[in-house]
C-alpha cells in the first residue's frame, strides 16, 4: 500500500472517529468499550448465548476476558442477564436486557448514520461501490482467517 492510500484511510479513519464523537456528546452510548459492543452485538443477531460461544467469536479475548466482560454488563450496566443451563449446569447463558437492547440499538443507528453522511459525502457511483465491495471484502476475509495479525502481517 503505497504511503498516499495509507495517508488517506488514516485521515478518514480520524474524520470518522471525531464524528462518532460528536454522536456519542449527543446520546450517550454508555461508554461502551470495543469488546462490550462486540458481545452486545452477538447477543443481538443471535439472541441467546453461552459464555463460551461468545468468547469463540473473539478468538483474540481469552475466555475467562469475555466471562470478565460479561460480568461487567451484567453485574454493573445491567444490560445483560446470566442464567445456569438447566441441561449443564456449568454453562451460562447470556442475554440482552431491555436496556443492552436499547443501546446496541443506539450504537448501530450512530453506525449507520455515520456511514449515510460517508457516503453522502463521497457520492460513490455504482461502478465505485462495486470496487469497494470487492477490496474490503478481501480484507475481511483475511483478518477473518487472520484475526490478532501484527503490523508486519505475521
Amino acid at each position: 500500500m503505497g504511503p498516499d492510500l495509507a495517508k488517506v484511510i488514516q485521515e478518514l479513519s480520524s474524520r470518522m472517529r471525531h464524528l462518532k464523537a460528536a454522536q456519542e456528546d449527543k446520546v450517550s452510548a454508555e461508554n461502551l468499550t470495543e469488546r462490550d459492543l462486540m458481545i452486545l452485538g452477538l447477543l443481538n443477531e443471535n439472541g441467546k448465548m453461552a459464555v463460551s460461544q461468545i468468547s469463540a467469536a473473539d478468538p483474540t479475548a481469552s475466555e475467562s476476558t469475555i466471562s470478565t466482560t460479561i460480568t461487567k454488563l451484567w453485574r454493573d450496566k445491567k444490560m445483560v442477564t446470566k442464567t445456569i443451563s438447566p441441561e449443564n449446569q456449568r454453562t451460562t447463558i447470556v442475554e440482552l436486557t431491555d436496556k443492552g437492547k436499547k443501546a446496541i440499538e443506539v450504537y448501530n443507528k450512530q453506525r449507520d448514520d455515520r456511514f449515510k453522511t460517508l457516503f453522502d459525502a463521497i457520492n460513490v457511483t455504482e461502478p465505485e461501490k462495486e470496487v469497494m465491495t470487492k477490496v474490503l471484502s478481501r480484507a475481511i476475509t483475511f483478518f477473518d482467517k487472520h484475526p490478532g495479525v501484527s503490523n508486519d502481517g505475521k
